[in-house]
């Protein structure tokens, strides 16, 4: 009879260090198996970061496989394919991160119903946020609904409990793990079978997000000055490692808290309080509003609004899948509140482009946006955030031509002005 096993379940912590999963999964002291699931092609919304999350898996199965853990990658529906391999590979546990939204929490009570129904446990570790869903709570136990003071408890519970904290690098790995030797499953073709090839997706893996954070942190103490401008490219580009969790966020809080980048810190945290608030606010998204207006979302989508710096974003979204974090709120709160419409319809089209697409975050963010009672005037904004409209220019090539004080409002440039078919404002102006 083969020998009894413990598996581990990747999924947004697709790294070795600082692993809380894999770390508990080895000190159950059997032999630990990976495997990460993967949608079928047909079921995909999000081609990039469906991508991305491959790239990330393949990255990750040779690092397993020099502590002799295989690593399954499996194309179909979790709650079909946990419990089949269990019984494969005779798992006694199972072990995953812990998820937040109404749709893992969902599929998760599925899959444990059934591997309790076969006696096998379901255990989950926080393995995605610095602190887990309910470690920060206000003075009667309940969870903070606005950020402020859930920063300042945040701050005091992080100095109390990671001071002098020192991650653990890698798993143990218990000398149990030969069992495997020679029994590791090769990658599947459709892994690295041209997919990606016609998209802009950045190589996946652990070892590139540490480059990418030592890139960053060289320039740590320019962030505050610069983060808001995107042309000037002075954001981490983290956000995609941390979402396909390449990068444990205890470790990079722990960095910058070392670093005293505090305004950068505070990026960690909005994320936790956004995992946070989906947790507690078990919602579907599936409110009863209005539905948006067609003509509204094609022009938006096309980024074809009239507004130019909208336009800009929207198309660096379409392009590359990633959208600075200041152009994310400023496309949210126009299409909230100067378009008037429902957020759900943006925040749908977001999960479909973001490769660092993570739902509880997404969802917070556009909340957010359709909560604003006031909102900044665009051509205003425009102005403040890309002065130079070198932004403008490289994304809307249509108007790259008109002078600097055009660019942003191109209505104003005159019917003289060519502006090779640039559309004009798809509501007046403020």
């Amino acid at each position: 009879m083969n020998p009894l096993t413990t598996l581990v379940w990747f999924r947004r912590n697709l790294r070795l260090a600082d692993n809380t999963v894999l770390q508990a999964a080895v000190q159950q002291g059997l032999p630990v198996v990976g495997v990460v699931v993967c949608p079928q092609p047909s079921e995909i919304a999000n081609q990039r970061q469906a991508v991305f999350m491959r790239r990330s898996a393949a990255a990750l199965s040779p690092a397993l496989v020099a502590h002799n853990v295989p690593l399954y990658l499996i194309r179909g529906h979790a709650e079909t394919e946990i419990p089949a391999l269990v019984q494969h590979i005779h798992a006694a546990s199972v072990w995953a991160d812990e998820g937040y939204t109404p749709s893992e929490i969902l599929s998760d009570n599925r899959i444990w119903r059934q591997l309790d129904a076969m006696g096998i446990p379901f255990a989950r570790c926080n393995d995605r946020t610095v602190f887990a869903k309910a470690e920060i709570a206000d003075e009667y136990g309940q969870p903070y609904r606005t950020f402020a003071p859930y920063r300042q408890a945040w701050l005091q519970r992080y100095a109390a409990q990671f001071d002098g904290w020192r991650p653990s690098e890698h798993a143990a790995f218990a000398p149990v793990q030969t069992a495997w030797s020679g029994l590791l499953p090769p990658l599947p073709d459709w892994v690295s079978s041209g997919d990606g090839q016609s998209m802009a997706v950045p190589l996946g893996g652990e070892a590139v997000a540490w480059a990418q954070w030592d890139k960053f942190s060289a320039e740590l103490n320019v962030y505050p000055l610069l983060k808001d401008f995107p042309s000037r490219k002075a954001t981490s580009q983290l956000s995609v490692y941390l979402s396909a969790g390449c990068l444990s966020a205890r470790m990079l809080a722990q960095r910058a808290h070392a670093a005293g980048a505090q305004a950068w810190l505070d990026n960690l945290i909005r994320r936790d309080f956004a995992c946070q608030r989906a947790f507690h606010t078990q919602t579907d998204g599936a409110e009863h509003l209005p539905a948006a207006d067609t003509w509204f979302v094609q022009r938006w989508q096309q980024g074809r609004t009239g507004f130019p710096l909208i336009d800009a974003a929207m198309r660096c979204l379409r392009d590359s899948g990633w959208l600075h974090p200041t152009l994310r709120t400023l496309v949210a709160e126009f299409w909230c509140r100067t378009l008037a419409q429902p957020w759900q319809a943006g925040a749908a089209w977001f999960a479909e482009q973001q490769t660092d697409n993570d739902e509880a975050l997404n969802r917070a963010n556009w909340q957010q946006a359709a909560a604003q009672i006031q909102t900044a005037n665009p051509v205003v904004r425009s102005q403040q955030l890309d002065p130079d409209a070198t932004f403008i220019r490289r994304y809307v090539p249509e108007l790259a031509h008109l002078p600097q004080d055009f660019v942003h409002t191109p209505w104003l440039a005159g019917s003289d002005a060519d502006t090779h078919g640039y559309p004009p404002p798809l509501v007046p102006p403020r």
